[in-house]
């Protein structure tokens, strides 16, 4: 299972969260990475395992987040970890320039996704999720949670959407998407934001900012207590200093 939801305050500032949940048996990932993809400076957390990422963000504001979509049909013969369409997306000047780059893939060697992407030209009501089936891409209006299952995926979505829209009644804006990734509940543990099961759980919380006067990734490493173990912040700008990673 894995969690995103995000908030817009206006056209010139968003938030984005991320929720990341892995079999216990994963290996961890590595904290997010400041790299140069076609001369365009980037950060993003990468998995060891396919050497991708499901989350980046860049200079010029834009976010783009991958899920898996269990539902689908998993295409056959050799597969390319849908990590690397991260890699491929990261550079994007726009979510426009997301859109075009994903209709010109080649996604038949990808297992089943989604992909949505964020920056300050579009509005909330304006974000986009494509999702790949295993056989045809296909586009839609994305509304917050999107929620990532292949056990108890509709319980799941249910709950968390519940939950979500709760959150958006009773909390300001600027707490929403904490608040709601941190939840846990003891007696729905499967189902909460911050997930457990005996073979899974929430590994780690990324939330990226885009404003005006700030353009950053923040990280948080989850350990087997629902602790944070570990958090960095890194510029999403190549002039801003990163500031160094901190073990609680």
């Amino acid at each position: 299972m894995c969690t995103l939801s995000w908030v817009y305050h206006g056209n010139n500032h968003y938030e984005v969260y991320f929720n990341r949940d892995e079999q216990r048996s994963r290996l961890p990932a590595l904290e997010p990475q400041s790299l140069v993809i076609d001369g365009v400076h980037c950060v993003m957390p990468i998995d060891p395992v396919g050497g991708g990422s499901w989350i980046s963000a860049n200079e010029h504001g834009v976010t783009v987040c991958l899920l898996n979509f269990y539902q689908g049909k998993t295409p056959k013969g050799s597969l390319t970890s849908r990590g690397m369409i991260i890699k491929r997306l990261a550079s994007s000047c726009s979510s426009q320039t997301v859109d075009a780059r994903l209709l010109e893939m080649e996604l038949t060697h990808f297992a089943p996704f989604t992909v949505v992407s964020f920056d300050t030209r579009r509005t909330a009501n304006e974000t986009v999720l494509w999702t790949w089936d295993g056989e045809q891409l296909t586009r839609s209006h994305a509304f917050a949670p999107i929620v990532s299952a292949a056990l108890h995926y509709e319980d799941a979505r249910q709950y968390r959407l519940s939950l979500f829209n709760e959150l958006v009644l009773t909390t300001p804006d600027e707490e929403i998407g904490k608040r709601f990734h941190q939840t846990f509940d003891d007696s729905y543990p499967h189902l909460s934001p911050l997930m457990e099961r005996n073979d899974a759980r929430t590994v780690s919380f990324t939330s990226v900012v885009v404003s005006s006067t700030k353009q950053e990734m923040n990280y948080q490493s989850i350990d087997n207590h629902r602790n944070v173990d570990f958090r960095t912040t890194q510029s999403c700008l190549k002039a801003d200093v990163v500031e160094q990673g901190v073990f609680k």
